[in-house]
């Protein structure tokens, strides 16, 4: 099933069952860059998906031959001299970075074409990037005049380390999709492009108990910000709801009986 957002006939949610979700950006003469309609509509999507209690795990992805150009250039210039409106358009952006990284079951960003700026800011707060034999990436603030922000670089730092975080924010180069690879920023389709290799690597986490592996992101969210402390309480409630669950049950039962676990997510 294919629902297009509200307030955007670009951006769509296409249902494959009740576990999995496709968030799609369909915007191809732009080479999916978004605009604020867009940035505001996959904000509201991924907001919306996040509070789904029978996601499992969620795809995002751009249509073939894109993932993700970034911010629709023209269409912030034309509010750069209004500071109000400009104010108002970041904003919108800083809320879509915060709620894909919000998203408690696993990301997967499924990159067939350019990944770039803002597009590469989304793929980064993704648990995983899966990158097609045409994936090509970019973070260009420095070819337009802009500062990344401060935790966007850090994220990008912390996923392909200091140097050459360093490289890519100085130079503004587009790497290819082998050397996005070779420095830990994606995972290699292969000859699959990005979208079949994630879904299959979704319907593996969708065979995974969701306590458990809400948890694990949380833990691992807050390592990467340096923000361990902060979860404890709630990593320590995951823990004990996990213990009482009918799936810490059916896990231990399918052990027993030398089966796969079938997790209801209770």
């Amino acid at each position: 099933m294919s629902m297009a957002v509200e307030g955007c006939d670009y951006v769509r949610v296409d249902h494959d069952g009740g576990m999995l979700a496709c968030l799609v950006i369909d915007r191809p003469h732009k080479r999916n860059a978004l605009d604020r309609a867009g940035w505001h509509a996959l904000g509201t999507a991924l907001t919306r998906l996040g509070a789904d209690r029978n996601l499992r795990c969620l795809i995002v992805t751009g249509v073939p031959g894109a993932f993700c150009a970034g911010d629709d250039i023209p269409a912030f210039a034309a509010v750069q001299d209004d500071a109000v409106a400009r104010q108002g358009y970041w904003d919108t952006i800083m809320r879509c970075y915060a709620a894909i990284s919000a998203v408690p079951v696993p990301v997967i960003a499924a990159i067939d074409g350019p990944c770039i700026g803002g597009g590469c800011t989304l793929a980064l707060r993704a648990d995983f990037r899966i990158a097609g034999p045409e994936a090509s990436f970019a973070v260009p603030p420095a070819r337009l005049g802009l500062v990344y922000p401060a935790d966007s670089t850090a994220l990008l730092a912390h996923v392909v380390g200091d140097s050459f975080a360093r490289y890519m924010l100085y130079s503004g180069q587009r790497i290819g999709a082998e050397r996005a690879v070779s420095t830990g920023l994606a995972m290699d389709a292969g000859a699959s492009s990005g979208l079949a290799m994630a879904r299959e690597l979704a319907m593996e986490f969708a065979h995974s108990a969701p306590l458990s592996v809400r948890a694990s992101k949380l833990v691992l969210n807050a390592v990467a910000a340096g923000k361990l402390d902060q979860v404890r309480d709630e990593v320590e409630l995951l823990s004990h709801l996990a213990e009482q669950s009918a799936d810490r049950r059916e896990g231990t039962a399918a052990f027993k009986a030398k089966r796969l676990p079938k997790f209801s997510g209770n």
